[in-house]
């Protein structure tokens, strides 16, 4: 197996690693306008209202996770921060799923979604956010990798 650009491997337990860049740029950004905000005196409201979506994008961004054992044969997706962990049998998984948004020509959004069966329904859970679709690809082809070489060993 190559080496991994977007997951550790800890024996047979992989996880992603976090991407911090566009978290961490608006994370910044809401306080810089809140502090001019507030420090202008106009609207207080909307500089608290923004400071505090800074603090709740943090405590999202710390809470993702993404999670392959294949000692359980499992994925564990936790995307956002009042929601649980998503457990993911990999005999239930079904396909993956690249969801791109654009405006006009712009793409602001790229997601990447896990297909699973869940009591015979078909369920989704979000795996990976970015806005290019090539860092959606990488991270979808080195989990493709790391699953069907387990698989192969077996």
């Amino acid at each position: 197996m190559q080496s991994l650009k977007h997951f550790t491997a800890e024996g047979n337990v992989y996880k992603m690693k976090p991407s911090y860049f566009l978290p961490v740029a608006i994370i910044i950004l809401l306080p810089l306008l809140s502090y001019f905000i507030l420090r202008e005196g106009k609207y207080p409201v909307i500089g608290w209202l923004l400071l505090a979506l800074a603090v709740l994008g943090f405590l999202g961004m710390i809470s993702r996770s993404l999670v392959i054992d294949l000692n359980t044969r499992e994925i564990r997706a936790k995307a956002a921060l009042l929601r649980p962990a998503v457990r993911i049998p990999l005999s239930d998984f079904q396909n993956f799923e690249l969801h791109q948004i654009k405006q006009g020509f712009v793409t602001t959004n790229t997601s990447l979604n896990i297909c699973y069966l869940k009591d015979g329904k078909t369920k989704r859970a979000l795996i990976a956010q970015s806005v290019t679709t090539r860092a959606m690809q990488r991270i979808l082809n080195e989990i493709d990798e790391i699953i069907s070489n387990y698989d192969s060993k077996r």
